[in-house]
């Protein structure tokens, strides 16, 4: 692969997530002897445009509703922070079916931030060197990995008209809008008091499955308790969210299907390979009453071993390769991989030129897309997201390397434009830094759709709302073959 080197310039410094705020405060005017609702909230971003992002950490200090009159209400939240790069195809879950008083809410306010100054990262693709003045200043080169500056705590105000009633079970949908909040207008800011930064919704978005409020998918973690057929259990290695999960007999069960080595699933079916211990991701279909219903769940590790994922590129040492951290599991208990301060943004230095076994996670395109195009170190790309099995893993004064034993293709999560729209296939141009350091990709890659590849926003290819030059994005495996690079498994359209 011809490809011009990137020089990641700064160390990684992961995030340290807030407390989120728990507890419920109602009045009268809230409640009157009129009981509880059920609230679950998920969270998902608007395709960000003219953006070169390789991970964002959006910190969530507290989301509270605001009623007709009387006091605000807290609502308890699942998490403290998120990763918002995902939520470009993706939804989390951000408040779990938490009690909340009935009454009348005029709207929700949403406090998000600070962000950190080391963690959320980018690509500079301009042709000259980024500036900014926010907190004690800095600068991008052109063509390198930086940090965005720090943004400061704002409380979003979002307007929202909603009656709930005693036993009630609500959902309610966040669209961050990235580019809205990441402003360039005199010199590059993070700002989360920019209009239009958060939306909500009540009314499920076009082409979810039906009966749902929203999808959950790839939640991926260590399971921590399985009935088989009746639940799995499954707590991240990276955020330390669990999530149950009801298991029924329209669950799909899948594994690498040239990748048994890495797995250690070696059983006649993948689902016999689960228990507690394993490492799995889970897509799950979320019911308005809060009820996660898995639809697939995909068996990453038999039983878990150390491993990170992330997006990669290139550096200017030969043989080593630059991940953002995305996920990680931590078997051995390392020291390093173990910590807190290893999270979302943080940079991994990894020897790959000793890689043993590489495979593909075709997850729900198994019985459809044949794995090719991941062999070798010759079909690594910039802006692929794989699983890395790793050891030798070290914190150095430039960032953490460890040597990559076995790496798997896993889904990549970008957003951009396409044309030449066909039933099942399209060109689709991605973020510039994709082009730009993978000389020999054309500007619009081809991109493959299948019979189980998902649709948000829009019904289908054929879609109004699907033409060329729209805003869309993709969770697709791009893979080093023509036909195609990206075999998608998702198609999400504002």
């Amino acid at each position: 692969m011809n490809s011009k080197r990137l020089v990641l310039p700064l160390i990684l410094v992961a995030f340290l997530p807030l407390s989120s705020c728990s507890g419920l405060k109602s009045g009268c005017s809230t409640n009157c002897g009129g009981g509880n609702a059920t609230l679950s909230v998920t969270l998902y971003d608007t395709p960000p445009t003219g953006l070169n992002l390789l991970s964002f950490t959006l910190p969530i200090a507290g989301i509270s509703l605001t009623p007709s009159s009387g006091s605000a209400v807290n609502v308890t939240t699942a998490v403290s922070s998120v990763e918002a790069t995902r939520l470009q195809t993706d939804s989390a879950l951000i408040a779990d079916a938490v009690s909340v008083a009935t009454g009348s809410y005029t709207g929700l306010t949403v406090t998000l931030g600070p962000t950190s100054a080391t963690s959320n990262v980018f690509i500079n693709t301009s042709s000259s060197t980024i500036t900014w003045t926010t907190g004690s200043g800095g600068s991008c080169a052109s063509g390198a990995v930086c940090f965005l500056p720090a943004g400061a705590v704002f409380s979003v105000p979002v307007s929202l008209s909603l009656t709930l009633t005693a036993n009630q079970s609500q959902w309610i949908g966040l669209d961050l809008n990235l580019s809205k909040a990441i402003t360039t207008s005199g010199g590059l800011n993070v700002d989360f008091s920019q209009t239009g930064v958060l939306t909500a919704i009540t009314t499920p978005r076009t082409g979810l499955p039906t009966g749902a409020a929203d999808t959950v998918e790839d939640f991926t973690g260590v399971v921590t308790a399985y009935t088989s057929g009746s639940s799995i259990t499954v707590q991240s290695g990276i955020s330390s969210q669990k999530i149950t999960f009801v298991l029924n007999s329209n669950t799909e069960y899948d594994t690498s299907p040239n990748g048994s080595s890495y797995t250690g699933c070696t059983a006649a079916t993948a689902q016999s390979c689960i228990a507690v211990g394993s490492t799995v991701s889970v897509d799950s279909s979320l019911a308005s009453s809060g009820t996660l219903t898995a639809t697939e769940v995909d068996v990453l590790d038999a039983k878990a071993v150390d491993e990170v994922e992330g997006v990669i590129y290139p550096t200017s040492n030969a043989g080593v390769f630059g991940l953002i951290l995305a996920d990680k599991v931590s078997a051995s208990g390392n020291a390093v991989l173990a910590a807190s301060t290893t999270s979302w943004g943080t940079a991994f230095f990894l020897t790959v030129s000793g890689v043993s076994i590489f495979a593909t996670d075709t997850k729900t395109l198994t019985s459809q897309f044949t794995p090719v195009g991941f062999s070798s170190t010759a079909d690594l790309f910039a802006g692929q997201q794989v699983r890395v099995q790793l050891s030798n893993i070290t914190s150095t004064s430039t960032g953490i390397t460890a040597t990559a034993n076995n790496m798997l293709l896993r889904f990549s999560r970008m957003s951009g434009s396409p044309s030449n729209i066909a039933a099942s296939s399209f060109n689709f141009t991605p973020p510039a830094y994709v082009t730009l350091i993978n000389t020999t990709l054309p500007a619009a890659p081809l991109a493959y759709t299948y019979t189980s590849t998902a649709f948000d926003g829009i019904t289908g290819t054929g879609d109004p709302n699907f033409t060329s030059g729209s805003t869309a994005a993709i969770r697709a495996l791009f893979v080093n073959n023509t036909t195609p690079y990206f075999a998608v498994a998702k198609v999400r359209v504002p």
